[in-house]
């Protein structure tokens, strides 16, 4: 691929554009969870649909990413380029008209499995133009840094835009966000192949739509499954049943056909179960940042556009932890101290604030573990990616690539399962034991009562100052239950970090990877 472009583009160029071929996408990637009231007010839906529509993207991208192979290497890399985008333009174009979500989500899952394309093809464009296997190294931190900066960074840059335009203005504007990068693509690539194009027959289409259909299915359960009681509905048992059943069949087909979409042998290998293990935790311990952010706008009462400003600092972070990280792997550092020191940072950022969740707060003092979540992430990510792909032989890069795209995408879904759980169950039961205190019966209860009563009399409410004061109480009364619940997930999060050290502790040294991870060349998405 080191031809296709053409002579007069200066290399800074080439890679300015295999990179901007990403940024549109994963910009897209959590746009509607960048202010999840007005996604649901806009499409008339509840914020659980808001979650399910981030994870029917995540889900086209886990389903296609092996598909997507066979037609990377079927169409020329221009015309590749050039279908992709346009499709990509089309899709936002849609979203910018559609406004019933039972078509978007449709839109949205077609959306991930162009992010799978866009993916595939810049990373591999990126690698071929790499001399070094430091080179390599480096392109990994540049990509899976991005990618861990896209949700705080999304933030960002969608919060004025949410504030000042239309939310459907924001899938216009993403479209229009495609049309530089298909520009420039026209302009400075070669119409050339380099490779003799794999027919497009024999297309594992059953094993693509049975492996969506599981992953969907596990991303619903999470999203809804606490929301409807679980297993007590039974439209959420049906799809459980569902989703076992065609797991077993996906499985089964993998047994019996010569070419299989993912190579289950990986599974058998401890040190890769290892580090899909690690992966898996560190990504339900990376979306604990969701928890702050609702204290941040719940309790602290910022605003969106100033809770973006506020992310900078994770994306600080998480910029120090991809480098610091690609330091140690440049230096051949043993990836079990760099798992150590990472898992710490985030031990100190969940205990951090779990002491520091009151009903009033300063966000002028969270900066701090804001630095330390994005360290701790920065430095797990590239080491461990790296370590689930060089703990397989080179031939079973590609099924171990994907595996570790299916963990994470796991640990997402499971996070926000968690959350799920934490928010409507454990915050109500706090709730309760605290009504059960304000009982006329306690005089505690009375005496407050009646100094919010007249305090808010001296402040010029001079009918109904009861009915205030109550309704006061009852706001501080759920301030103080979402406070708990809270500080309950966090300590849970607390735990699952002294577990992790001690499972990475008592392991063996694993400095061994290094020596297996330059004969694989798979791109670790």
């Amino acid at each position: 691929m080191k031809g296709i472009f053409k002579d007069w583009v200066p290399e800074w160029l080439i890679k300015l554009i295999l990179f901007s071929g990403l940024m549109p996408s994963m910009v897209l990637f959590f746009l509607p969870g960048a202010n999840v009231n007005v996604t649901a007010g806009f499409y008339g839906a509840q914020p659980s649909d808001v979650q399910f529509l981030i994870i029917l993207f995540y889900a086209g991208f886990v389903g296609f990413y092996v598909l997507e192979r066979r037609f990377f290497r079927y169409f020329p890399v221009k015309q590749y380029y050039i279908i992709f985008n346009l499709l990509q333009l089309l899709n936002c174009y849609l979203m910018y008209c559609i406004r019933e979500i039972d078509w978007i989500y449709g839109l949205r899952f077609f959306q991930g499995m162009l992010f799978a394309s866009a993916v595939n093809l810049s990373i591999s464009m990126i690698f071929s133009r790499l001399k070094t296997e430091r080179a390599k190294e480096v392109s990994y931190a540049i990509f899976f840094g991005m990618l861990l900066c896209s949700s705080p960074f999304n933030t960002f840059v969608t919060a004025e835009f949410i504030d000042s335009f239309n939310f459907d203005e924001l899938y216009f504007y993403a479209a229009l966000s495609f049309v530089p990068g298909l520009l420039l693509i026209l302009i400075t690539m070669k119409p050339v192949r380099h490779n003799r194009p794999y027919p497009l027959f024999s297309l594992d289409w059953a094993s693509f739509i049975l492996y969506s259909f599981v992953v969907v299915s596990f991303g619903y359960l999470m999203v809804y499954g606490q929301e409807r009681y679980w297993f007590s509905d039974s439209s959420l048992l049906n799809i459980l049943v569902g989703g076992i059943l065609l797991l077993g069949l996906f499985i089964i087909r993998q047994k019996a056909t010569k070419r299989v979409y993912i190579e289950l042998s990986i599974f058998g290998n401890k040190k890769f179960l290892l580090g899909i293990l690690v992966l898996y935790m560190m990504y339900i311990e990376r979306f604990s940042l969701t928890i702050s952010n609702q204290y941040f706008l719940q309790v602290i009462h910022l605003d969106p556009i100033h809770l973006s400003y506020i992310q900078w600092f994770n994306i600080l972070g998480i910029v120090s932890g991809v480098m610091l990280s690609l330091y140690w792997l440049l230096k051949r550092r043993t990836v079990k101290w760099i798992w150590v020191i990472g898992y710490c940072c985030l031990l100190v950022f969940h205990q951090y604030l779990f002491f520091s969740f009151e009903s009033e707060g300063n966000e002028e003092h969270f900066w701090l573990p804001l630095v330390l979540h994005g360290l701790g992430v920065g430095l797990i990510m590239v080491p461990t990616i790296l370590f689930v792909i060089a703990s397989v032989p080179p031939q079973l890069g590609a099924s171990a690539a994907a595996a570790c795209l299916a963990v994470r995408y796991m640990g997402y879904t499971s996070s926000i399962g968690l959350q799920n759980f934490f928010r409507l169950f454990e915050h109500a039961q706090h709730r309760e034991v605290f009504r059960d205190q304000l009982q006329p019966s306690n005089p505690i209860f009375e005496n407050y009562l009646q100094l919010e009563s007249h305090r808010v009399m001296h402040q010029g409410l001079l009918v109904k100052q009861h009915s205030a004061a109550l309704k006061l109480i009852s706001e501080r009364v759920n301030m103080q239950s979402f406070v708990r619940y809270s500080m309950d997930y966090y300590e849970l999060m607390s735990i699952v970090s002294i577990s992790i050290l001690l499972l990475i502790l008592i392991s063996p040294s694993l400095k061994s990877m290094y020596k297996k991870l330059k004969n694989n060349q798979i791109s670790p998405v």
